[in-house]
């Protein structure tokens, strides 16, 4: 097959209504980055680290424009992007990065809300919000918008570090101390790591749920009483695991079951009814696929 029907193939197979999407959320996604940054982080000389803690240091030094400085970090993290982590993912990175760099340049929000006086701590809570949200819709779609979660996925791949997370924690730690060294005030230092908490929990949160679903374990002796409760009370199912007390040597049944946050009042009630002395467990399910839940 030559190279115009691969094209011709490849084109009759997209899925243009994702395409949209995608542009869509890499486009809001960025504008969303670009605003926090602008209207709360920045004015106070907070950050959240990656490129746009440096470039908030060239900014206030230089007075060098964010989205230039932004732009200039990003293109040898590109080069070795496109080489190392493949052609796709640092296409969206790329459309994502100039983006940001546009809008960080492109709007002046001093011109129409007054943002000079704003607390340091709403502006950390408030421009690390945003933030989060913008980066989960860049996110969703595969993309990055450069910096640091870029450079630490281009060191992970190049090295024998074994964790992603940990690596771009030391590079924004390294970056948040430049900020309070450069400005000599460590106030920005730990009201930029408010911001970075909580937009961290917000891409937690917009990926993983807030832990509407919980995953309840019951030791008991008797798995049938309880499980036909489960079905007639609950509507909802059961796994029955066969299990052994190391201590004891008894036998006993395990029951797992996923039901909702409101459900678990009714659950506890329904053990304490059907086995008074079985042992219960809950935890948290981030997400839930599949019949009952959300669907797949």
């Amino acid at each position: 097959m030559n190279l115009n029907n691969k094209f011709k193939e490849t084109m009759r197979n997209l899925d243009y209504m994702k395409v949209i999407q995608n542009i869509i959320f890499m486009v809001l996604g960025s504008y969303l980055i670009s605003f926090a940054i602008k209207a709360f982080l920045l004015p106070n000389k907070l950050s959240t680290g990656g490129a746009s803690g440096v470039a908030t240091i060239f900014y206030y030094i230089s007075d060098m424009p964010m989205g230039i400085t932004v732009l200039l970090i990003n293109i040898p993290l590109f080069i070795v992007a496109m080489i190392k982590l493949g052609i796709r993912f640092s296409v969206k990175a790329i459309i994502t990065t100039v983006l940001l760099s546009v809008f960080l340049d492109l709007f002046d929000y001093s011109k129409f809300i007054q943002i000079a006086d704003t607390d340091l701590f709403i502006s950390a809570i408030f421009g690390g919000l945003i933030l989060g949200i913008g980066i989960s819709l860049v996110f969703k779609v595969g993309a990055s918008s450069g910096g640091s979660d870029l450079l630490a996925q281009i060191i992970y791949r190049l090295t024998s570090l074994q964790s992603v997370s940990q690596i771009l924690l030391a590079i924004d730690t390294i970056i948040i101390l430049s900020i309070v060294l450069v400005f000599k005030n460590i106030n920005l230092g730990l009201y930029s790591i408010v911001a970075i908490f909580v937009s961290k929990k917000v891409i937690e949160i917009i990926f993983e749920g807030i832990y509407y679903t919980k995953i309840v374990t019951i030791i008991t002796k008797n798995p049938n009483e309880i499980t036909v409760k489960i079905f007639e009370e609950l509507n909802r199912s059961a796994t029955i695991t066969k299990a052994k007390g190391a201590y004891s040597d008894r036998d006993y049944y395990v029951l797992t079951v996923l039901v909702t946050l409101p459900q678990i009042s009714g659950l506890k009630q329904i053990v304490r009814n059907n086995d008074n002395k079985a042992i219960v467990y809950i935890s948290n399910a981030n997400e839930v696929f599949g019949k009952g839940f959300k669907a797949m």
